[in-house]
C-alpha cells in the first residue's frame, strides 16, 4: 500500500496489508507485538533525546516505543505532513515498517489523519496548543509524573500518552525525564481487566452514566452503582471507586481492583444533592471517611520526632512537643485499623495511647514478632493470638455495613 491510494482530504484508515495494527491501549505501549517485525530496519538506530533508551548495538523492547514517540514528534513538527518514504528515509526502516506505525498511532491513540498533496497529515486540533509553562510549573508537572510512575504497579497506557503529549511540548532538560517517566509507566506489567474496567468506569464517569459492577466479594451479583469519583490510595498501588448504590440509597466505596466486571447501562444519574468528595474523605486517613471520626493519640521517641515534623501526615493531626525531646501526635480519622501498619511501621520509636482497640492490636502484633523471633513462650502467644482474633473480629462485626460500603 503506498500513499498515493490515499484519496486526497479522505481520513486515513491506513491498513498494511489484510492485518491491523497490533492492539495495544496507546503508543507508549505498543512495544511487544511488533517487535520480530521492525527487526530489520531499527537494528542499532538511536534518534534524537532519546539515545538512553536504546542500544546502540542490539534490539531492545523499547525500540519501537522509542520510534513512535520520535513518528509522532516528526508530525508535530511538520505540520503539512509527511510522506511514508520521507519518514524511512529520515529514521532508516522501511516504508511498511512506517505504515504500521501510522496505523498503530491511528488506531490506538486515534491520532486522526488525512491525507494531503501525498503526504499523511494529522489534524491540527489534535495537537496541544502552545503553552508557557514557567520552570517551577513544567518541575510540578514532572514531579507529578514522577509520582505517579512510583505509584503505579501496573501498566497505564492512557496516562503514559498523555505524559508524551506533555513532553512534546516542554523545553529540555525537562522533555527527557518526562518521556522517560511514560515510557517506565507503559512498561510496567499489564492488567488487561483492571485497565478495561478503569476505562469504563472513567467513561461512565464523565457521562453520568450508571454501571452494573460484579464485585469480588459478592462475584454473582450484579450491582447497580453510579460513579462519582475515582481516587488513587497511596497506600497497596491501589485506585478507588467512590459511587452511589443504588439498591442502599448510600455512597460505597470499591477498590478497582476488585471489580471483575463492568457494564455501562444507558441511564444516566445526577450526583446526590450534598455529595462531596472532600467531604467523603475528609477524616479518611486512606480511604475509609466518617461522619464521626474517632480521636488517635501517639506519642513518638526523640530518634523519629524529627522525620515525624517533617511530614504534615493528616489534615487534623496536632504536634505537642513533650520532655525529652518526644512528640505527642493527636488526630482525627474515619478507623483506627487504617493507621495500624503505619503505627507499626515506626516499631518500638512510637506507642499508641488511644484508642484503646489501636493500642491493642498493635501490643498483639508485637507479641506475635516476638514468637517469631522466639522471644516469647508458646502458651503466651497462643492467649495473645486468640485475644486479637477476637478483637478483630468484634471489629469487623461491628463494621459490616461499612464494610460492605468499602467492598
Amino acid at each position: 500500500m503506498s500513499d498515493a491510494h490515499i484519496p486526497d482530504g479522505q481520513p486515513g484508515r491506513l491498513r498494511s496489508g489484510p492485518r491491523r495494527p497490533p492492539r495495544c491501549a496507546s503508543l507508549a505501549v505498543c512495544r511487544v507485538e511488533a517487535t520480530a517485525a521492525c527487526r530489520g530496519g531499527s537494528h542499532g538506530i538511536r534518534w534524537d533525546n532519546f539515545g538512553a533508551l536504546v542500544a546502540e548495538n542490539g534490539f531492545e523492547k523499547g525500540d519501537r516505543i522509542v520510534r513512535l514517540i520520535h513518528l509522532l514528534r516528526m508530525f508535530q513538527a511538520a505540520p503539512a505532513g509527511l510522506s511514508t518514504r520521507q519518514i524511512a528515509d529520515r529514521i532508516g526502516v522501511s516504508q511498511r515498517s512506517v505504515q504500521r506505525d501510522i496505523g498503530a498511532l491511528e488506531v490506538e491513540l486515534q491520532v486522526p489523519f488525512y491525507s494531503a498533496n501525498g503526504r499523511w497529515v494529522v489534524r491540527e486540533e489534535y495537537w496541544l496548543r502552545p503553552i508557557a509553562f514557567s520552570l517551577q510549573e513544567a518541575i510540578g508537572l514532572l514531579l507529578s509524573a514522577r509520582l505517579m510512575l512510583r505509584h503505579a504497579d501496573k501498566a497505564d497506557a492512557h496516562t503514559a500518552a498523555a505524559y508524551e503529549k506533555l513532553a512534546a511540548v516542554l523545553p529540555e532538560p525537562l522533555r527527557q525525564p518526562l518521556a522517560n517517566a511514560a515510557f517506565g509507566l507503559s512498561a510496567k506489567p499489564m492488567n488487561p481487566t483492571y485497565s478495561r474496567v478503569f476505562g469504563l468506569l472513567a467513561t461512565a464517569w464523565a457521562g453520568r452514566r450508571q454501571v452494573d459492577i460484579r464485585y469480588q466479594t459478592a462475584p454473582e451479583k450484579a450491582r447497580r452503582i453510579w460513579p462519582l469519583f475515582l481516587e488513587p490510595g497511596w497506600f497497596g498501588h491501589s485506585c478507588y471507586l467512590l459511587a452511589w448504590d443504588q439498591a442502599a440509597r448510600a455512597p460505597r466505596v470499591f477498590k478497582v481492583e476488585r471489580i471483575l466486571d463492568a457494564r455501562i447501562r444507558d441511564e444516566r444519574f445526577e450526583s446526590p444533592k450534598g455529595f462531596s468528595v472532600d467531604e467523603q474523605l475528609k477524616s479518611a486517613w486512606g480511604i475509609w471517611g466518617s461522619s464521626d471520626p474517632i480521636e488517635a493519640e501517639l506519642i513518638f521517641q526523640s530518634d523519629v520526632a524529627a522525620r515525624v515534623r517533617e511530614t504534615i501526615w493528616h489534615p487534623s493531626q496536632v504536634l505537642e512537643e513533650l520532655s525529652g525531646g518526644r512528640l505527642r501526635m493527636t488526630l482525627r480519622i474515619g478507623h483506627w485499623l487504617e493507621i495500624r501498619h503505619w503505627v507499626l511501621g515506626w516499631g518500638g520509636s512510637c506507642e499508641v495511647v488511644k484508642p484503646a482497640e489501636l493500642r491493642r492490636s498493635v501490643s498483639d502484633e508485637v507479641g506475635k514478632m516476638a514468637n517469631t523471633y522466639g522471644l516469647l513462650a508458646p502458651a503466651e502467644f497462643r492467649r495473645l493470638v486468640a485475644e486479637h482474633e477476637k478483637l478483630v473480629g468484634g471489629v469487623r462485626a461491628r463494621r459490616q455495613p461499612r464494610e460492605q460500603r468499602a467492598g
